[in-house]
Formats: C-alpha cells, structure tokens, sequence
C-alpha cells in the first residue's frame, strides 16, 4: 500500500495501537503567500504567519495561528524552519492543552539542556525502498536517535515507537525516562521503524544495521541492552528478544530485559477483533488497514494462514506452549496497560474485547505457570496521558519513570 494512502487513514488509537500519523499538510497564508505545515491529525483548514518568510515557508520566529472552519483553533510562538515548528516554541490549542518546550522537523522534541545536547541522529541509509518509517515528511532516510551520555557506557536501552509515531514523539513521551538514563551512564537508541504490523525479516536486518552501528560508533556491551516499545514497537520488542532467546541468528543481540507498553501480543486475535470492528462500523478505516496489512505480510487470514499468525505473535492463546512466549522463561518481561474499561466504553464505545489487556494478562500467566516469576503484568491504571495532557490510556505515560528505571538497572548491573 502507498503512502499516500495509508496516511490518509484517521486513526482512532485503538487497543491495538496504531498509534500517531505525523505526515501533514501544508496551509498557506493568504495575505503572505506563506506556507505552514501542520500535522495530519490537526484540524486546522487555514493559518495567519506573522513572522519570517524563506522560500515560501514560515522562517524564523513569529506567530501562526490555525482555523477549523473559519474559527480560531491554535496559536503557535516560537521557531519555525522551512515552515515547520523548530526550535523554542509554544503550542497552545483551543481545549486549553498546550505544548511547550523544544521542537525539531515539526515534532515537540522535549528534553532537558544536557541530553538534548548529547542527542544525536545517525542515518543508516539515505532511502528506505521498503516504506518502514512514515513521519519524516518528503525525507526518505532511515536512522536511529541516539542520547549519549558522557563517558563510558554501562548498555543501552532500545525504543520502538508505535505505528506511525515518530523518533521524536518517542523520546519526548519518554523524556523522563531518558534523562535518567542519560544520568545513569545508558545509551537511549530510538529506531526509525514505525510501519508495519509484522516484525518480518527484512525489519530485524534494518533493526540490526541500527544496533550494529551503535555498539560499534558508541563501544555499547553488545550483552547489555534491554528493549522496549510502545503499542506495536512494544510487540515488536517482545518478538526481537524472542528471536534472540530461540537462537535463530538472526539477531544481532540478545536483550537481557524486555518491556512492552500496551503492545498487543496475539495477532489472529487482532486480525479477528478487526472484524468485528468492520461489523460494527463497515467504514472504520483502521480496521480495513489492519486487515489488509495482516493479510498482505502473513498472507491470508487466521483461517488458512494461522502459522504465519502466530509466528509474527508474541503470544498465542490458541496454541498450548505459548507460541513465541515459550522462548521468554528465562527472561525479565513487564507488559504496561492502563485497564480502564470505562474510559474505552464512554469515550470509543468499545468493550474488553477490543483491548489488548486480554492477551497481555493471558500471557503474563503463561510465563508465571511455566516458572518465569520475572514476567510482570503492570496494571497503571488511569496513568496514561498523552504529552498534550490529553487524558487516553493508550500513551507511554503509563510507565512510570523512577520504577522503570530501577528494573532496568537491576538487570543491567
């Protein structure tokens, strides 16, 4: 599927997790002839630009401010370049959330002074002919995100982002649990992956040419690093380690922890609860994207492709060793959700059957019975806010900084 098509999904952030598009649009400014770019999930149909002008693009510093349907919907302060928000800035929207801090490329990049000047991006390859990273605009490279502290090294902790969620979405999502990596001597390396809902071969290939380069250019202990992601990075995380743990070799490293932050696990009951949201809302754009994308890389359905199901799974409740989870007894595992059910049903009109909490809990159990009592389910309830302060459960906040961090070093040292 194009680009073009698959960014002109609206997405609901569902259990299963797609997460944020950030491709967008350009909107002019009728009396200065220049533009702006807002991001897909805006509303804004026109801007003002008080400001600097470079090349038909809002340049410098000044004010925009947006309009949905002729009424006043945004105010952005601050930087722009090339008619997106860089630098200092702040965005304030009309249901009185706001963001504030630093921007790059046109995503909120929040970090304290001292990792963003040890932050770093490193491109792995100038085109990415297999479409594994929307969010980059007209850009077409591949590459990680790398904050480096100061010194030797004790490991990394590798971040996935969800579907379409960009690099710098992830780390100022994350921003708390990256400064205290950075303070306690860990590489964070946020990876450029963000469109798929398989974790194909090709994937782990591109992965670990991003990996490779970070041991080598950081000297990063290959035997230390834990992975973690974010709806669909956080099953890609579980199904990296597990690679690692079957000993297929086709891993460049072996996690020694692994996190997932509301991630689904079991695809043959994503692809089922897909249809059911079909059934619901015949239009639901989502839904007919998960079908098509699951069918198209395990090519068919549950029904006469259920192996390739459940090889891209994490989890598979139908089969009786577990799946893929068979390979994690030996292995540290936490599965974040914010179980609200009364937030989904009040707010999407969706029961428990469309979370992932269902999946998530079954197979915590499944490693607990089978002797890994480092398997954690972690309920954060009503903990999730995205980094607007919208309230939603399905955001990285869930996981709470200080104890992450402490369950990453005990792994670690």
């Amino acid at each position: 599927m194009k680009k073009s098509i698959i960014l002109s999904i609206v997405l609901f952030a569902f259990a299963i997790c797609i997460a944020q598009d950030s491709e967008g649009h350009l909107l002019k400014d009728r009396n200065t002839g220049c533009s702006i770019w807002f991001k897909h999930t805006f509303s804004e149909d026109s801007a003002t630009w008080s400001g600097g002008c470079k090349n038909s693009f809002a340049d410098g510093s000044g004010k925009m401010i947006g309009f949905t349907n002729g009424r006043q919907s945004s105010i952005y302060t601050g930087q722009m370049k090339n008619g997106k928000l860089h630098g200092k800035g702040k965005f304030c929207f009309d249901n009185n959330r706001k963001l504030e801090g630093n921007f790059s490329n046109g995503e909120p990049l929040f970090l304290n002074k001292k990792c963003l000047k040890h932050l770093q991006k490193n491109t792995i390859t100038e085109i990415d002919s297999s479409e594994i990273y929307v969010g980059d605009y007209k850009l077409k490279q591949l590459y990680y995100h790398a904050i480096v502290p100061e010194g030797k090294s004790v490991g990394a902790i590798v971040l996935l982002p969800g579907t379409w969620e960009t690099t710098e979405h992830l780390i100022s999502s994350t921003r708390r649990l990256c400064e205290l990596a950075y303070k306690n001597k860990l590489i964070v390396l946020a990876l450029s992956i963000n469109q798929r809902l398989t974790l194909t071969d090709q994937i782990v290939l591109i992965m670990n040419s991003m990996i490779g380069d970070a041991i080598h250019r950081y000297h990063i202990p290959p035997e230390k690093f834990i992975f973690g992601g974010w709806s669909m990075g956080g099953l890609f995380s579980l199904r990296y380690t597990e690679l690692a743990c079957e000993g297929s070799n086709k891993t460049i490293v072996k996690p020694i922890g692994v996190f997932s932050c509301d991630g689904p696990s079991d695809l043959e009951n994503i692809y089922n609860m897909f249809q059911m949201k079909l059934k619901k809302h015949p239009d639901n754009s989502e839904a007919q994207y998960g079908i098509e994308e699951l069918q198209k890389y395990c090519g068919g359905t549950p029904a006469n492709a259920s192996e390739k199901y459940k090889y891209y799974s994490c989890y598979s409740h139908s089969s009786e060793d577990g799946g893929n989870a068979k390979y994690l007894f030996q292995t540290p595992v936490r599965i974040y959700n914010d179980l609200d059910a009364n937030w989904w049903m009040q707010n999407r009109g969706l029961d428990m059957y469309y979370m992932n909490g269902l999946d998530q809990t079954a197979m915590i159990q499944f490693l607990n019975d089978n002797g890994n009592k480092k398997a954690e389910f972690i309920n954060a309830f009503q903990r999730g806010y995205r980094i607007d302060g919208n309230r939603h459960p399905h955001a990285w906040s869930i996981i709470e900084p200080l104890d992450c961090m402490k369950w990453i070093l005990e792994i670690v040292k």
